[in-house]
């Protein structure tokens, strides 16, 4: 009885890290991955980016989000407004949290009073990335 509750311990204990930190592939470009997850911050829930630079180099990468959120377009991607620029050294990486400071992140489920706003797309445009001199 004492090693099936250890062994089911053992298993929730797995799942639930595992969740925390699935991070799926968005994009692969001239060295660098962006990735995005998932992350509960208070009663939200946001889409964040991890983004890694494997050049022996830094760089600087660049890109316009078009975000839908309850089937709505909320940003085109085709606006100075929509456009994100980072810049990583050679090997740095970088993701999101719930502190905000040098992330990316796009609501995904955010409540408002009685209604909440449920991200139904998004779509990184246009990625550039730039070997920085």
């Amino acid at each position: 009885m004492k090693k099936g509750i250890i062994l089911l311990f053992s298993i929730l204990s797995f799942s639930v890290f595992s969740q925390e930190n699935a991070w799926v592939n968005v994009a692969e470009l001239d060295g660098v991955t962006i990735e995005e997850s998932v992350i509960k911050c208070g009663n939200n829930e946001l889409l964040t980016f991890r983004i890694s630079n494997a050049n022996p180099y830094s760089i600087t990468i660049s890109w316009f989000e078009e975000v839908w959120i309850n089937d709505i377009c909320k940003q085109t991607g085709n606006s100075e407004e929509h456009f994100r620029v980072l810049s990583l050294k050679s090997g740095e990486e970088i993701k999101g949290n719930c502190s905000f400071q040098d992330s990316f992140y796009i609501g995904s489920k955010i409540k408002r009073g009685n209604k909440t706003m449920v991200l139904t797309h998004f779509d990184l445009k246009n990625i550039s990335v730039i070997i920085e001199k």
